[in-house]
């Protein structure tokens, strides 16, 4: 039997979004890029909202493409599989 895990960004107090969905709240750092990194290499799928999914679709087909592009977004791509709606 697969194990289901949970995997998002919430706050203490339970906020996950703005009152518009903004997610400028979440801190981006390499101690987050790490974890989430190691999170996604024990799974064997992903399984997002549309809005999360819609916004991962536009960032990591070119993320690794970018001059400034971290180790992460060299590095997650390639467990990023393209998926379709």
């Amino acid at each position: 039997m697969r194990k289901i895990i949970s995997f998002m960004h919430i706050s203490l107090d339970g906020f996950v979004g703005g009152p518009n969905g903004e997610m400028d709240w979440i801190a981006i750092n390499k101690e987050i890029f790490d974890h989430v990194e190691k999170r996604i290499n024990t799974g064997d799928t992903a399984l997002y909202g549309r809005i999360t999914y819609d916004m991962m679709e536009s960032y990591w087909p070119t993320a690794a493409d970018k001059p400034d592009a971290s180790t992460h977004d060299i590095i997650i791509p390639g467990g990023m599989p393209v998926c379709t709606k």
